[in-house]
């Protein structure tokens, strides 16, 4: 196979989270369009759920190398000198729910330490200035044209830019607008100051910038007025293999249920949950005896959601489901009568969500609880598969109501929009940048 990418990121298989996901689908297909996927990550991960599937779900072209990677921390020091393992997935084997709560963030001065003074621009500058040497000597060994990193962390961006010095092309894909909202800067001036030039460096030198959202050539467009390269939409996919899958189980098939996947956020809306309990009121709604499953890191969903499930006497009909490989989620979703998204309606406007994508990618109705304008209610809108909950709480608790009873009947999804949310597509799309900046480079090389 003559084509090669490098993709740089510590966020790879066998880890099972959110960020993993949309560089494992371009590193799981590319081989199918003829180019060969080297993946740079870590060695070492320290806070995740791990699925050993998703390596061995990987075609035999993709090579994945790991660079050292030791978390700034006294924990990573002290398993970098010889100390037992204390990472999410030891702690959870050796103790189960108990490691969870080992592991959980660090708070006060510690915290406070290692965010404004070693953590800089992130806690991966460690691994980045190993990716760098060894991505220097990948791209030297194999004659590789084009990296893509994929961010955050702000790390993996430093890494594009010195391989890009090296000499080949960099792709730069944002799957987050870094720099713009408080979750994702520091709150430190000269540690925001240094995130912000990073940020700015690669609007202005990258060779091609991709976003996993529409809005963030917008923001960015706004905060820097880049004159460098025009982002390019390119949305996460759905991993159509795994959606063939048999059904879900028996036991989620004897009653209704809706589905939320992923992370309850501290700072979501209440408005479904309320909507939801309000709804439970009508006895047509009772006698169907419809759920709402949670699946996800069961530690911070229950914790999170307790309070307010107890609130509104929701505990029979809230089903919490740990974390499982995506093929499950996949079952769970086709299952369910609709996909929850639940972020509220003044928060997170500009971005689509990654589970919001596979509802999408599924032809799945997803109840949302979302700004208007969004880019969330917008991607709902264009696919026709979006319920949303607007309005004051009698309303909402209405429309949820006709829904769950069948009365509020949605048009046919709009297969060409539904169709840019697979995996296929999403990397035809960066193949097509890859292609490109190989011809480039091959045209300026004759020339020369």
């Amino acid at each position: 196979m003559e084509r090669s990418v490098l993709i740089a990121t510590p966020f790879f298989a066998p880890q099972n989270h959110a960020a993993v996901f949309r560089a494992y689908k371009l590193a799981k297909y590319l081989p199918q369009f003829g180019w060969k996927p080297i993946v740079l990550t870590v060695d070492t991960q320290y806070q995740y759920n791990e699925d050993p599937d998703l390596l061995n779900n990987l075609p035999k072209e993709v090579e994945v190398v790991k660079a050292r990677y030791v978390e700034p921390t006294l924990r990573g020091v002290r398993m970098a000198l010889g100390g037992r393992d204390r990472t999410f997935r030891a702690l959870k084997a050796a103790n189960g729910d108990a490691g969870e709560r080992k592991v959980k963030p660090t708070s006060g001065a510690y915290a406070r330490l290692l965010a404004d003074w070693i953590q800089i621009p992130d806690a991966y500058w460690t691994w980045g200035k190993k990716a760098i040497a060894t991505g220097r000597e990948i791209v030297r060994a194999r004659g590789i044209g084009v990296v893509l990193t994929t961010a955050p962390p702000y790390s993996c961006l430093v890494v594009g830019r010195a391989l890009q010095e090296a000499g080949i092309k960099w792709v730069a894909d944002f799957r987050d607008p870094l720099a713009y909202t408080k979750r994702l800067s520091s709150r430190v001036a000269r540690v925001y100051g240094r995130q912000l030039r990073i940020v700015e460096m690669t609007l202005e030198k990258a060779d091609a910038i991709t976003v996993a959202s529409s809005s963030f050539a917008s923001i960015y467009h706004d905060m820097f007025e880049s004159r460098g390269a025009k982002p390019v939409f390119i949305p996460t996919g759905i991993d159509s293999s795994l959606t063939e899958a048999e059904s879900s189980s028996s036991r989620l098939h004897e009653k209704s249920y809706l589905l939320f996947a992923g992370e309850y956020l501290p700072d979501y809306d209440d408005s479904f949950l309320e909507a939801f309990a309000r709804a439970l009121e009508n006895s047509e709604v009772r006698r169907a005896e419809v759920r709402l499953v949670v699946v996800g890191t069961v530690e911070l969903n229950r914790n999170r959601l307790k309070p307010l499930v107890e609130r509104l006497s929701l505990q029979n009909h809230v089903e919490f489901i740990d974390q499982v490989p995506q093929r499950e989620v996949y079952k769970l979703l086709r299952g369910a009568r609709a996909g929850v998204l639940v972020p509220g309606t003044r928060a997170y406007w500009w971005t689509t969500f990654a589970k919001m994508t596979d509802f999408i990618g599924m032809r799945k109705p997803v109840i949302a609880v979302v700004p208007d304008p969004s880019e969330a209610r917008t991607a709902l809108s264009r696919s026709r598969l979006g319920i949303f909950l607007d309005g004051p709480p009698e309303q909402r608790s209405a429309t949820l109501t006709d829904f769950l009873l069948g009365r509020h009947q949605l048009p046919a999804p709009d297969e060409n929009e539904c169709e840019r949310y697979t995996a296929r597509r999403q990397v035809q799309s960066f193949v097509e940048i890859f292609e490109s900046l190989t011809n480039a480079r091959k045209m300026s090389a004759t020339a020369s």
